[in-house]
């Protein structure tokens, strides 16, 4: 099922979107002695900073990604990036590992012990059955575990960094936390033009994911929380954010194509090769939002991550940002805690930490793509619905200061 709208701004035209013998050994350490002189060597002539730095940029050489110097500069000059980065869009590119892959529901108290959802082997079964629709209930039992609204709040600490400008970032990953922090300073590479052509893509892998109808104490254990009402999932939160996008300007699509049923196995590879048509039709797109909402449990117990924002109950969002086969993750890095320190700003207590993870999440596909889990499925529809809205009034007046 695809479906795609593109918001026209308000007063636009819009335009549609990698020993044998002891002289054997002694001859290899000479060698390799050489080897890592000539690799000093070039560190100094290139005018790497340190170590880690020249061998990031051999990384990123070795991905095909020319990456610009910038670790003596606050952010990266446009032109220059534009020239340097070069980002796989083909569709054979590093996210295919994902193929056949099941995202799996977490179990945790928040940021104390769960983690965010994590891709696990699960063959896709060609036999599978097709299922039907998924309706949301008339009516929900009460006869599951606990309910229990919490605000989540954290301390620094070793995995826990406050950002220069405002928020929190949990560093999950195998990264120099002091290299991630001085990303977080540096400027992402932005140009917002307001010219009528979408310049933001929302989207959901898990395009079934809904919530609780109403703020509830009790959950119904034969709930699945997904539904193919669309209007209740999900899309009606990425709805909202195209909303205010609109309303500021800001060209945008909402592609509601659903890609997690009737197959749940495979939804990231689907969605990979549905963002990259969206690419290829609407080259503008400067920014990819994937709208998910997480899944908090532990010992039957359900977590609904709330916060009250004027007044009103809303509930709390987390930026995910990964690095595995994300060869210009600091450029989504960039991204993400920018949002992060603005919506911090505008909302005190209104986010979780940003987690950095080892894990893909399609975001190699552009220099801004993003996955944003608003509240879990134990938040009630309006307040996930109501954080879409502040969500994207912030972004909105973010990306405005990105325009040209």
């Amino acid at each position: 099922m695809k479906d795609s709208e593109l918001h026209t701004p308000q007063g636009t035209g819009g335009a549609p979107n990698m020993r044998k013998s002891l002289t054997e050994f002694l001859a290899g350490g000479i060698f390799a002695l050489a080897t890592f002189s000539a690799v000093a060597a070039a560190a100094f002539f290139v005018g790497a900073d340190s170590p880690y730095g020249f061998f990031e940029r051999l990384t990123y050489a070795s991905a095909g990604i020319s990456v610009p110097e910038d670790n003596s500069a606050k952010h990266d000059s446009p032109d220059q990036a534009a020239a340097n980065q070069t980002i796989n869009t083909s569709g054979s590119g590093s996210h295919s590992y994902l193929s056949g892959k099941l995202m799996q529901i977490t179990n945790g108290l928040g940021w104390g012990l769960e983690e965010a959802p994590q891709e696990t082997e699960e063959p896709e079964d060609e036999n599978e059955p097709l299922s039907e629709e998924l309706p949301y209930p008339d009516e929900l039992s009460s006869d599951g575990g606990q309910i229990i609204r919490k605000t989540y709040s954290y301390e620094e600490s070793s995995t826990f960094v406050n950002l220069p400008d405002g928020g929190m970032l949990r560093n999950s990953a195998d990264k120099d936390t002091d290299y991630l922090l001085e990303q977080a300073e540096i400027e992402p590479y932005l140009e917002i033009e307001l010219n009528g052509e979408p310049q933001v893509l929302i989207m959901h892998t898990h395009t079934t994911e809904c919530y609780e109808p109403y703020a509830r104490d009790r959950y119904d254990s034969e709930f699945s929380s997904r539904t193919t009402e669309l209007d209740k999932t999900v899309c009606a939160v990425g709805e909202e954010i195209a909303a205010q996008l609109e309303a500021a300007g800001i060209g945008v699509i909402h592609d509601t194509t659903v890609h997690d049923y009737p197959k749940y196995t495979g939804a990231y590879d689907r969605s990979s090769e549905r963002v990259e048509e969206l690419l290829s039709e609407y080259p503008s797109i400067k920014v990819v939002l994937d709208v998910h909402r997480d899944a908090i449990e532990s010992d039957g117990v359900r977590y609904a991550p709330v916060c009250e924002i004027d007044g009103k109950e809303a509930a709390q969002v987390m930026i995910i940002c990964g690095c595995m086969n994300v060869p210009q993750y600091r450029y989504n890095l960039r991204f993400a805690t920018k949002l992060q320190s603005k919506l911090e700003s505008d909302y005190p207590g209104f986010t979780r930490p940003i987690l950095f993870a080892e894990r893909n999440y399609n975001q190699e596909l552009t220099p801004a793509s993003i996955l944003l889990e608003m509240g879990s499925s134990s938040n009630s529809l309006e307040e996930a619905m109501y954080s879409g809205k502040l969500l994207g009034m912030s972004l909105a007046e973010l990306l405005l200061s990105y325009a040209k």
